[in-house]
């Protein structure tokens, strides 16, 4: 069971997490992850946390640095003021832009694009920035096993959610099928696990994946559960059981445990 784009959590993982094992609200739970999923990244302000290419516009402010709406950023591909090309600071001294380091674990933190020995002048979407976001693991170096050429990927920060390419370690890239894979190319399903033709056993690749971080897993998981519990008790705040004791039922928009898990992971301030 694999997660629908813009998802945050798998269908298994929310079934098991219930203790459901009929597939007859499959469709349900399927829409409900959605949902939450959609939910969790509206009140984070967040467009998207797997990896994607943009184009953000900025006004500028007078001053050497813009804060960029995305993050962890991956790379920046291009950065124009007024449509003039800005080159990189290639040294970190000389005039051109310069991208704030990011952390390397989750939830990371928004960073700053400097302009050394200049400004961004003052203008109305005068600044443009082409890059690349999301959380995503880059350039995992493994080898390609030689009984089975199967790779399960490492997530060390999070459930695999999108394959973004496999390539061998001298930098030429294998091309993706859907099964039964040749020689240069590789097939992979929806949990990271990387399938590779017995002709490229023992060959070094490295693999570029996007993931979701555990914590925003969670997130998503305990609020769909808690949502589907709660259709057999909607409206209701508390439930006599055989009149010798009373469940009392916490009735909020957001679990407390969920929105304290993402306020690290909110985007506080933009351009």
């Amino acid at each position: 069971m694999t997660m629908a784009r813009g998802d945050l959590v798998t269908l298994g993982a929310l079934k098991a997490h219930l203790g459901v094992q009929s597939s007859a609200d499959d469709i349900l739970l399927s829409s409900m992850i959605s949902q939450i999923s959609r939910a969790i990244c509206t009140w984070l302000n967040r467009a998207f946390i797997l990896p994607r290419d943009v184009a953000d516009m900025f006004d500028g402010n007078g001053r050497n640095r813009i804060q960029l709406r995305n993050w962890p950023v991956i790379a920046v591909s291009s950065v124009t003021i007024d449509g003039q090309a800005i080159p990189p600071s290639t040294d970190g001294r000389g005039f051109g832009w310069l991208l704030e380091p990011g952390d390397d674990e989750p939830p990371g933190a928004m960073q700053m694009l400097m302009l050394r020995n200049g400004v961004f002048p003052r203008g109305w979407q005068n600044v443009v920035v082409a890059y690349r976001a999301g959380y995503q693991i880059s350039n995992e170096a493994r080898a390609v096993p030689g009984a089975t050429p199967r790779i399960v990927a490492a997530q060390p920060y999070g459930p695999f959610a999108e394959d973004c390419g496999v390539a061998y370690a001298n930098g030429v890239a294998l091309t993706q099928v859907a099964a039964n894979p040749a020689a240069g190319q590789y097939a992979v399903n929806g949990f990271g696990d990387y399938l590779f033709s017995a002709d490229d056993s023992g060959a070094q690749v490295v693999l570029t994946y996007g993931y979701v971080p555990h914590d925003l897993a969670s997130c998503a998981l305990e609020w769909a559960a808690d949502r589907y519990r709660y259709r057999d008790r909607i409206g209701m705040a508390s439930k006599s059981l055989g009149g010798q004791e009373t469940a009392a039922f916490r009735i909020t928009a957001m679990p407390d445990y969920v929105q304290q898990s993402l306020r690290s992971f909110g985007r506080i301030i933009c351009n």
